[in-house]
């Protein structure tokens, strides 16, 4: 659910203000059906979901306009949500929950660089811990009579993403400390297609 959410106030706050379909469509092509486990028809119903518990206002369309559409903006609390949201995945790992960390990669140009670099230092920590943890508890589950054998197996497949995540992790801090991409209170780097260019141009500061 923190996946979605974040996905979905994410999303508003760079198209905002938009309609469902058309938030529907952009998530689309990031995807997520496939990584983030989200059902495209459950879209409408998150974003109604997010605007009873305040974190979306409900804007209807005015005089002259297609009567029934809704398009939505993020309240205050939603765009503090979505902070803490973001943070929350950037700087947790969760070897069960890979999409959590796709989501926020969605999302890092809304912090500032300084702080992407320190989550992910502290995320290299992080997953250099758990490899040292690892072998022992391997050996656990190998000398328990009890577990079936091939069990194991599920536990190594978890190692082997730790493995993947933690260099990719420290490239990723490499390239970032190096200036690749843009991040909030930058210029930024890359330029979108014309259409979407009144969205991407201006890269929001986060609070303070």
């Amino acid at each position: 659910m923190s996946t979605t959410r974040l996905l979905l106030l994410g999303v508003v706050r760079i198209f905002q203000p938009a309609y469902g379909y058309q938030l529907r469509r952009e998530l689309i092509t990031w995807e997520v059906q496939h990584w983030a486990n989200i059902n495209p028809g459950s879209i409408y119903t998150g974003l109604r979901t997010l605007a009873k518990h305040g974190f979306l206002e409900e804007l209807e369309e005015g005089a002259g306009r297609k009567p029934g559409r809704t398009s939505y903006k993020l309240t205050a609390d939603g765009e503090s949500e979505y902070f803490t949201l973001l943070r929350k995945a950037l700087w947790s790992v969760d070897g069960f929950r890979p999409d959590q960390m796709q989501a926020a990669l969605s999302f890092l140009w809304s912090l500032r660089r300084d702080e992407v670099l320190a989550a992910l230092e502290s995320r290299i920590v992080q997953l250099e811990q758990r490899m040292k943890a690892e072998p022992f508890s391997e050996r656990q589950i190998v000398e328990d009579p009890s577990t079936p054998d091939h069990v194991v197996e599920m536990f190594r497949i978890s190692t082997a993403r730790d493995k993947g995540e933690l260099e990719w992790t420290r490239a990723f801090h490499t390239r970032v400390t190096e200036g690749a991409y843009s991040f909030a209170g930058e210029p930024p780097t890359w330029q979108p297609a014309p259409g979407n260019f009144p969205y991407w141009n201006v890269i929001p500061d986060p609070p303070d």
